[in-house]
Order: structure tokens, then sequence, then C-alpha cells
């Protein structure tokens, strides 16, 4: 999981917050956090609870990006890792309306966030054609967003459904 803070939260205080519920750790990166939990779904209703309970820790959270394949690349490898990475979502973007968002943080003018997005796309479509179920990219009514998330030379893909974005207001790209 990438959790960030609120523009006006308090780091330590959402940390101490997540700590009960998984593996939560900070990152170089202001306002940025890493986790990993047992049960994503359980993590995500705690979340989900807390904030409508308003506590104050759950406050300061930005926002929840789940990401299923996590990876370190070079940035020479960053694409082809990427796109290893989404062959499994293949199936799932098949017949269906979707679009790519990366969040980078590091390798500034190294990774242009733009152009990956556009070279992920692509390659969905393409494989999507290849298999005669084609998938469309709509950044206005998407059935699902692939999301990839950059923190230093790691990354993580997640595929973030239509469901999923409906029913947890926190979890969403930026």
């Amino acid at each position: 999981l990438v959790v960030t803070q609120a523009s006006n939260g308090r780091y330590r205080r959402l940390l101490a917050e997540l700590q009960p519920l998984g593996d939560f750790r900070p990152t170089k990166f202001l306002g940025v956090i890493l986790g990993q939990v047992e049960n994503r779904q359980e993590f995500l209703e705690a979340v989900r609870a807390g904030r409508q309970e308003a506590s104050p820790g759950f406050q300061d959270l930005g926002r929840v990006v789940p990401v299923d394949r996590v990876f370190t690349f070079r940035v020479d490898d960053f694409l082809g890792r990427v796109q290893q990475a989404v062959l499994p979502y293949l199936d799932q973007l098949a017949g269906h309306r979707f679009y790519v968002r990366l969040e980078r943080r590091g390798h500034k003018g190294e990774i242009v966030s733009p152009e990956a997005e556009r070279a992920i796309d692509r390659f969905i479509e393409e494989n999507l054609e290849l298999s005669r179920n084609p998938g469309q990219i709509d950044f206005t009514d998407p059935d699902a967003v692939v999301a990839i998330e950059t923190i230093g030379d790691r990354a993580g893909v997640g595929l973030l459904t239509r469901e999923l974005l409906t029913r947890y207001d926190f979890v969403r790209i930026a």
C-alpha cells in the first residue's frame, strides 16, 4: 500500500494510527508511507470505519493506493518492468474502459510521467487487440485505473476498479 498524508494532516499521528493495522514505514518522501497488511479488505474497511468515526489519525490520511506487484527498477528498464507487471491485469481490462496513471517520486527529468503513461496505455491496448477483446482508454468514465506508484527505485502497480474507487473514497490516484 502507498499511503499519503492529507495536505493539512499530521504525519506522525497518521503513522501511529496505521501501525496497529499492519507494517507501515515512513519513506524519504514527505507525507508518503509504505505499508503491507495481511488482509487488504479488512484494512480498507478499518480505515473507512475510522474515517466515519472521525478518528483524528484517519483524518490525516490523504489517500491509499493498493498495489499488487512491487519491484525495483533502473531508469533504463522502467517501462519494461511496468509492462511485465501489468500483463496479469489484461484479462480484467479486456472489453473495458481504463487508463494508466503514474505517480512518480524521484527520477525527476529521467522518467516523464505523461510519456510513460501513454506508453503503457499503448502497450495494454495493443495486447488487448491481439487477444481480440480490445479495451478503450477513457479518462472520464473508466471501469478501472492502472495505478503505478514509484518511490525512488521502487515501484508498485495496482488495478483500481470502479467498485474499489466507489466504495472507498480515500482510494484514489493523484
